[in-house]
C-alpha cells in the first residue's frame, strides 16, 4: 500500500506534535510542583542565602552595621517569603504558556490527523 505525500506529511506533523506535547507536559508537571511546593524548586543560591542571618548578610555589610540580629532575622524571613512568592508566580506564568502550547498542539494535531485520514481514504473518482 503506497502512501501519498500528503499522508506522509500529515502523519509527520502529528508525530512532531506528539513529541512536543510530551515535552510540554513534563514542563507543566514541573510547574505544578513549583506552584504547590516552591521551597522544593527554589534555586539553590536563594535557598542557601535565606537559611541563616550570616549567609543572608554575607555580601551586605550594611545589615550588620545598621540592624540587630532580630531585625536581620525579620528582614531575611520577609525576603524568603518574597522569593517563594516570586517562584510561585513564575510557575503560574510558565504553566499558562504550557497550556497555550498544549492547546495549539492539540489543534494542529487534530487538523493533520484528519488530513492524514482523508489522504489515506481511497479515491472514488
Amino acid at each position: 500500500m503506497k502512501k501519498s505525500l500528503l499522508e506522509i506529511y500529515a502523519l509527520a506533523v502529528c508525530f512532531v506534535t506528539v513529541i512536543c506535547f510530551a515535552i510540554v507536559l513534563g514542563i507543566g508537571l514541573y510547574d505544578i510542583l513549583e506552584m504547590s511546593n516552591p521551597e522544593m524548586t527554589i534555586k539553590s543560591y536563594q535557598y542557601q542565602r535565606h537559611q541563616s542571618n550570616e549567609a543572608f548578610s554575607r555580601n551586605k555589610s550594611k545589615y550588620k552595621e545598621k540592624y540587630s540580629e532580630a531585625e536581620i532575622t525579620k528582614i531575611r524571613e520577609k525576603s524568603y517569603s518574597v522569593a517563594l512568592k516570586a517562584e510561585q508566580r513564575d510557575a503560574i506564568q510558565s504553566f499558562i504558556r504550557v497550556l497555550i502550547i498544549m492547546l495549539i498542539d492539540i489543534i494542529i494535531f487534530l487538523i493533520h490527523w484528519r488530513l492524514g485520514k482523508y489522504a489515506r481514504e481511497p479515491s472514488t473518482k
